[in-house]
């Protein structure tokens, strides 16, 4: 059932057609679908099929109406943009006592009707699309704030994207006291929708209206949006189901997703780049994410890389983690850890085989646990990849951060944690189970150990020169 009473839709209707007349004229318009602020209408003028988008009146009266005019005045700085797969604008006027946006009609299938259909092969594809979109937005200072596969639309074929619905955008620097964060107008479906792909600081507005809400906002919004179209069903689908606004925002505010109906060995630096845009904390969040990680086109899967290197050469070194475990969960932490160690294990000796000797250890300390991968090469060098866990507090009790390092060192070396440099990576939670959260850390430690064999490879009679050389994520890094 749509938003608007039907009564309000036909009012909408006369206003559109004076509004259409008054503007050039008009072939044929068709009711397609209405909201709660606004109906949407299929217009053929001058033989072009375009979406007009009316507004209920009520919203452009009183003290909202100052809100609407700004969200309409954005929309009217993008008409005529360059971006393919941002929705063009044609006009966006106030009229009739209300507001007209007409904008390019779109055929193709909303995302969320077509999620379990998204074949793997196109989800790098399309979400650079989406990114493309929202970077597009950025650089205008502008913030989209309600990206969801509702807002998306995708082709048959499912090799292009259009980013809709710039209905509740804004500047970045807009200072709006009026400008809510969700757009409910009490009624429980629509908030649903708004708050299931809502951040937590912005679901319950726990940040100031500044660039860094909206950054983070964009992160989380797109990595939700990877994560439907890898797991082929949406975000928070089963709190969603029950339509409990309260568990809905449990949900935001406290469960972690997960891949646990999608292929353990596909699409995996997707996956971690998904976990990571979902980090619950917005400065954890900004500090794992940048839009250059989108850059997954053509990428290879991690586990996959490293069976195909060590089949040409041999050589590698492990990884290390870590973790502060509280009193009343030391042990369910304990468990998880040694399940998620184990797993990484098993996932790593199975990629590499009798071909590169692995040796896992595991060293505890008052606030983190660390887990040290040496692959040993033939080489007087060995690859040491350390992965460490740090707990959080609070409600966030039974999730963890983890962190990696990847160093080439001499095989004479001892494992010193104090010379070791931890870059963040993404969150993990005991909840969601060790299996997944291993297989993404087997695929985050195995590029880097690609990376180390190819310049162990290489440098010949200057090998030694690579002791206490740091091994990054990037393919073919040579950067220290």
């Amino acid at each position: 059932m749509p938003g608007l009473d039907s009564q309000t839709i036909e009012d909408l209707t006369e206003r559109a057609k004076r509004f259409l007349n008054q503007s050039g004229g008009y072939e044929d318009i068709s009711f397609i679908d209405a909201g709660g602020s606004a109906a949407v209408f299929r217009v053929i003028r001058k033989g072009r099929t375009s979406a007009l988008k009316v507004f209920d009146p009520k919203f452009f009266s009183g003290s909202r109406g100052a809100s609407e005019r700004r969200r309409l005045e954005v929309q009217r700085k993008l008409i005529g943009h360059s971006c393919d797969s941002l929705v063009q604008t044609f006009c966006a006027e106030e009229a009739e006592n209300t507001a007209f946006v007409e904008m390019e009609f779109i055929e193709w299938p909303q995302l969320a009707k077509c999620l379990v259909n998204i074949p793997d092969k196109s989800v790098v594809l399309l979400i650079g699309q989406l990114v493309e979109a929202v970077r597009y937005l950025e650089e205008k200072n502008i913030v989209h704030r309600d990206i969801k596969p509702e807002n998306i639309h995708v082709s048959d074929d499912f090799k292009h994207l259009k980013l809709l619905d710039l209905g509740v955008s804004r500047e970045f620097d807009s200072l709006d006291e009026n400008d809510a964060a969700i757009t409910d107008d009490a009624q429980r479906r629509p908030f649903l929708a708004t708050a299931q792909y809502s951040s937590p600081e912005y679901l319950f507005r726990l940040d100031q209206p500044t660039s860094k809400l909206w950054k983070g906002l964009n992160f989380y919004q797109v990595g939700a949006v990877l994560h439907d179209l890898i797991n082929k069903e949406p975000l928070f689908g089963y709190e969603i189901s029950l339509e409990n606004r309260w568990l809905v925002a449990r949900a935001v505010l406290t469960k972690l997703p997960s891949f646990t109906t999608a292929e353990s060995d596909t699409l995996s630096k997707a996956k971690a780049l998904a976990l990571r845009c979902l980090c619950k904390d917005i400065d954890t969040r900004l500090a794992l994410v940048s839009w250059e990680d989108f850059n997954l086109e053509g990428s290879t899967d991690p586990l996959s890389a490293l069976k195909g290197r060590l089949s040409r050469t041999t050589v590698i070194q492990g990884a290390e983690r870590a973790r502060s475990l509280t009193e009343k969960l030391n042990f369910e932490r304990i468990q998880f850890l040694n399940s998620l160690f184990g797993n990484v294990r098993a996932e790593l000796i199975e990629a590499c085989g009798t071909q590169l000797p692995l040796e896992m250890v595991i060293s505890c300390e008052n606030t983190f646990t660390e887990a040290h991968f040496t692959f040993s090469p033939e080489f007087d060098l060995n690859l040491r990849c350390s992965i460490r866990v740090e707990w959080q507090s609070g409600i966030h009790e039974k999730t963890a951060l983890v962190s990696l390092s990847a160093q080439i060192a001499a095989k004479s070396k001892t494992i010193d944690s104090n010379s070791i440099t931890f870059n963040p990576v993404f969150e993990i939670s005991i909840n969601e189970g060790a299996s997944n959260s291993a297989v993404l850390i087997a695929s985050e430690i195995s590029l880097r150990v690609v990376n180390a064999l190819d310049l162990m490879e290489t440098a010949g009679e200057q090998i030694m020169q690579l002791d206490g050389f740091e091994i990054s994520n990037k393919e073919n890094s040579n950067e220290n």
